[in-house]
């Protein structure tokens, strides 16, 4: 029965750790080293600019994808008035 209880931790703790794994993927250890040494605050600050330009641009791109789909409606739009001139409609 002990035994079972080891198996499924180290089972629990594998899969814990592939999902860390995950997460962290592409991170160096000199980085997290930093989130918690000496120079935490000024690297942490840095993080927040990095961040803060990453929102910025993504809310830029939103705006421009916002407006790009409202010509793409409009032209559809203009599409289907011609479809309808075409076909006599009128």
């Amino acid at each position: 029965m002990a035994e079972d209880d080891t198996d499924a931790t180290r089972v629990s703790k594998a899969q814990a750790q592939r999902e860390l794994d995950t997460c962290a993927e592409g991170v160096q250890i000199g980085s997290l080293r930093r989130l918690m040494g000496s120079e935490a605050t000024n690297y942490t600050a840095g993080l927040e600019d990095l961040y803060e330009k990453m929102l910025a641009k993504l809310d830029s791109l939103a705006h421009l994808v916002e407006k790009t789909s409202a010509k793409v409606h409009e032209q559809e739009s203009h599409n289907v008035k011609l479809r309808y001139k075409v076909a006599g409609y009128d």
